[in-house]
């Protein structure tokens, strides 16, 4: 029996997610608050286009004949609705104003690579999609402690505030591992080679190949982040 699909896609998310959060998670402490809250302004526009970016990849996942992708994805939509209006007020109720941003153009490239993946394709935007709400749960782990560290620097309290609840959600209460294991289902589920009248079938390799495109995506953006950040040159694992 061939290994799961989905822990194939997990080793290769693994090995880039946890080499960027020890990178940065260690040099936390020596960076300045201004950096750490650019940071904080970047990872919210990925929060900000998210609905957008589910909702398209729910339309175009229309097209299997297996109706729970889409579904999955849609009940994905309807869980992150309203968090990123939650993320800025967070910020903003710890001294950081999202709307003082200026664009970063690595970050509106990286937009735009997940939206490519988005669509036409549904079995490469499923792959896609799983990759990138496995790799939330890193980024949620991730910002936990960087907020934290912006608001104790600020004087705030942390324990009680909104930016906490608002990582608390997607880590404690589970909406990014519910939305892993909703879609992991169906990335396992190889359907390639078989005819269904009613649609597309799920094709093993269009996933894994849209996954893969999905973690370069992530890695090459989270390279620029970075190389931005970090004092000297740190690069996100291959």
């Amino acid at each position: 029996m061939s290994e799961r699909l989905s822990a194939e896609i997990d080793v290769v998310n693994d090995a880039f997610t946890s080499a960027v959060k020890s990178r940065i998670l260690g040099a936390l402490p020596g960076l300045d608050t201004q950096t750490l809250e650019w940071l904080v302004m970047e990872h919210y526009q990925f929060s900000f286009a998210n609905t957008g970016l589910l909702q398209a990849a729910v339309e175009c996942t229309r097209k299997f004949a297996e109706p729970g992708v889409s579904a999955e994805l849609q009940r994905n939509v309807e869980e992150e609705d309203g968090h990123a209006p939650m993320y800025k007020q967070g910020m903003l109720n710890i001294g950081t104003d999202m709307d003082r941003r200026t664009e970063f153009p690595a970050t509106t490239a990286f937009l735009a690579g997940v939206a490519d993946l988005c669509a036409p394709d549904p079995s490469r935007s499923l792959g896609a999609l799983y990759a990138t709400e496995t790799a939330a749960i890193f980024e949620h782990e991730t910002f936990f402690e960087i907020c934290r560290e912006i608001s104790e620097r600020r004087g705030h309290a942390y324990e009680g505030s909104l930016i906490k609840r608002f990582h608390d959600i997607h880590l404690e209460d589970g909406v990014e591992q519910g939305h892993k294991d909703g879609l992991a289902a169906f990335v396992d589920l190889d359907q390639s080679g078989r005819e269904f009248p009613g649609g597309e079938a799920i094709d093993r390799e269009r996933v894994r190949q849209g996954a893969l495109d999905a973690i370069e995506v992530m890695r090459v953006w989270w390279d620029a982040l970075l190389e931005k950040t970090l004092p000297r040159r740190v690069g996100a694992a291959s």
